[in-house]
């Protein structure tokens, strides 16, 4: 196992990492772009259908500049995504490559990111992991003026043994990333009883802190704008406002009854909206709470 990872910058990740590394992507598109005359369409299509038995996969393409690097790419490897090396940098998601072919998807890169100019696509499951630039250039000992200048580099595995070795250092920070979620879920979740009337219950936020799949798969399924009122973080704030939306139930869980929370809560898809922040405190200033309608109602009238 190799350790990888990607210089994308910022303004490519903010456009293409919704698309599909913070989204899932189905099968059936690989199916629709890659034309039937290539050979390795029918064993690509196996695979994907392999590896992600869900029909959904995220994945990541790199420029056919890349091709010394990105040919030595194989499945297990790991990829860093880094978003910007700028200050000290966000290096927000991991994937594990679960399949690569290494032959150019001219026509797949169109499908994905609207351009050609990614052709060399391998796919996985994201990590959100938390990460920066200037920490992870400590951990494998790059110089601190080092920058990587939109390019794919791989780390030479004598830089990984002071932490571990590839397997141990990823583990630590995927370890980082789940410890800190249940840390919060921790820390919010005895206060359910004290905000059961608040404005955002601790409940609903200790639940999906707890669910971090279901909350990429609302982002995935729904985007980044509140359905009650439009409203777009990254349109009004730019960067910071980046990938940020909040995820509220339709059942609210405050509302459920103790036995309820003595069994496991399932949710799907179907059960949880996004909102703003305002609005998500608006739909709970009421007990019950109000519907998703109801508060679409108060705003037009």
């Amino acid at each position: 196992m190799e350790l990888f990872f990607h210089d994308v910058g910022l303004k490519g990740a903010t456009r293409d990492f919704p698309k599909t590394v913070f989204s899932q992507v189905p099968i059936s598109l690989v199916g629709q772009s890659v034309p039937n005359n290539e050979q390795y369409k029918a064993a690509l299509l196996e695979e994907l259908q392999s590896k992600f038995p869900s029909g959904r996969f995220n994945c990541w393409g790199v420029p056919s500049g890349a091709n010394s690097v990105i040919k030595t790419l194989k499945v297990g490897d790991a990829m860093l995504l880094i978003k910007t090396t700028g200050g000290a940098g966000e290096i927000p998601a991991l994937g594990i490559v679960k399949v690569f072919q290494k032959h150019q998807m001219h026509e797949l890169s169109i499908a994905l990111w609207g351009e050609a100019k990614f052709p060399y696509i391998f796919f996985f499951d994201t990590e959100l992991i938390s990460l920066t630039w200037q920490v992870f250039k400590s951990h494998v000992g790059y110089d601190s003026k080092f920058r990587p200048s939109g390019n794919v580099y791989r780390v030479r595995s004598d830089r990984l043994e002071q932490v571990n070795g590839v397997e141990g250092y990823l583990s630590s920070l995927i370890l980082k990333s789940d410890k800190y979620q249940e840390q919060e879920s921790s820390r919010t979740s005895k206060y359910k009883e004290e905000y059961a009337e608040g404005s955002r219950t601790s409940a609903e936020r200790s639940f999906f802190s707890r669910n971090p799949n279901l909350v990429k798969s609302a982002k995935a399924l729904y985007g980044y704008t509140c359905q009650v009122c439009g409203f777009n973080y990254q349109k009004k704030y730019g960067e910071l406002g980046f990938g940020y939306i909040e995820c509220h139930h339709l059942n609210p869980l405050s509302e459920r009854s103790e036995c309820e929370w003595d069994e496991e809560i399932k949710t799907s898809i179907k059960d949880v909206r996004v909102l703003c922040a305002n609005c998500h405190r608006m739909i709970h200033r009421k007990r019950p709470a109000l519907t998703v309608e109801e508060l679409k109602a108060i705003i037009s009238s």
